[in-house]
């Protein structure tokens, strides 16, 4: 006996009159269509000629007209301008892909390509069709639950990062500071060596003595470790953040309106340099709209492709920073926060951290009110970095 839930050919008498030919296409078409995976099929202009039950479904899901359209800009950008004809278009096999969409969370998809040749054999000469098949298979779950243990050793890997950052701009800046006593003792012992040479050896010993306190402070700066260069998806940091980030705009009442980019291609950066530049940001964006009996409390996200360049901007709609103040926000220390807690080193952090990938960060005012932070990342390899083969810059 047949399952219900079985696929079958329902009316029997019209497939048994089918000529062999059409039934074999009825039953690919039927086999197709009941596939678990999205299955396209497309043609040399690249339009889809072929789909299934799944692929429709995923349309849906994601609000496009044609996923595989989105799945190969992502893949291979440029595709649209040499796809296939006589040139075989580079295949893939098992890409794993993360869309992001404004509402609920990011899917991943394993993607495969396999280009297709079929000949027509015609009267005149044989004829040549290029087809490529893409399969896009739905490993969200298993992403998701992996996403889950992964936030939770980077928000220790953040916590730690920012606590090292802060201490050694700290230490940096109190050495700087304790460096200025120190040379006016050096040149006020220039001057009493002829007319009071106790007085001056006394003072030399007492800068030797401060000159090598000052180096023991010295040794105690964390080490700046540099991290591997490697492929980024800005959404993917930016989601990361918000999520890193989740309970404590809850705690102060904030809403988050995230618009990425569907296809944002890859930078190449610091994975974990680059999340502590953004949550620098949305930490700021926090602050300024937990101030007590501030209404309006809304960050906004979003990120696009400019150019050369993946452009992220985060608005909130808070205060908004004075024209005059915007340059010296990203200096060291600097903040108009009036609690212990803010040490103002943040902004400074951010700064650098956008210089050292080879992009920009700008303050600028927010569209509805408040403040805009913009930054600029090259989607090609990062200030200072040589090509991954080896070639000279």
């Amino acid at each position: 006996m047949i399952p219900m839930n079985f696929p079958c050919l329902r009316d029997s008498k019209i497939c048994a009159g089918l000529p062999p030919e059409i039934f074999r296409q009825v039953l690919v078409e039927l086999v197709v269509d009941e596939a678990p995976m999205a299955l396209a099929l497309l043609e040399e202009s690249g339009g889809v000629v072929l789909d299934n039950r799944e692929y429709k479904k995923l349309s849906a899901e994601l609000a496009v007209s044609q996923p595989a359209h989105l799945v190969l800009d992502m893949a291979r950008p440029g595709w649209r301008a040499s796809f296939l004809g006589a040139a075989a278009f580079g295949e893939f096999h098992a890409l794993e892909l993360r869309i992001d969409q404004p509402v609920g969370v990011a899917r991943w998809f394993s993607c495969s390509a396999i280009p297709l040749v079929t000949e027509d054999d015609g009267r005149a000469k044989t004829k040549c069709c290029h087809y490529l098949l893409l399969v896009i298979s739905d490993i969200s779950a298993l992403r998701q639950e992996q996403e889950r243990a992964r936030l939770t050793a980077l928000r220790a890997l953040l916590a730690e990062e920012e606590h090292a950052e802060v201490l050694r701009e700290s230490l940096s800046a109190a050495l700087y500071r304790l460096e200025g006593p120190l040379n006016v003792m050096r040149s006020a012992i220039g001057m009493l060596k002829n007319r009071e040479p106790a007085m001056a050896g006394a003072l030399s010993a007492a800068l030797a003595e401060g000159r090598a306190h000052l180096e023991e402070l010295r040794q105690l700066i964390p080490l700046d470790t540099r991290e591997a260069v490697a492929p980024v998806n800005l959404n993917a940091v930016l989601r990361d953040v918000l999520d890193v980030c989740t309970a404590r705009m809850l705690a102060n009442g904030i809403t988050v309106n995230w618009q990425p980019a569907a296809a944002l291609p890859a930078i190449l950066g610091r994975p974990l340099q680059l999340h502590s530049l953004f949550k620098a940001l949305v930490d700021n964006a926090i602050d300024a709209l937990s101030q007590r009996g501030w209404k309006t409390r809304e960050i906004s996200l979003s990120t696009r492709l400019k150019r050369d360049c993946a452009e992220v901007v985060i608005d909130d709609r808070g205060p908004g920073v004075p024209a005059g103040l915007r340059l010296k926000a990203f200096e060291p220390f600097f903040t108009t926060r009036s609690d212990q807690q803010h040490l103002g080193t943040g902004l400074s952090r951010a700064l650098q951290a956008a210089i050292e990938h080879g992009g920009a960060l700008e303050l600028r005012d927010a569209p509805g009110g408040g403040c805009r932070a913009l930054v600029e990342l090259p989607l090609g390899r990062i200030a200072g970095q040589s090509d991954a083969r080896g070639d000279k810059a």
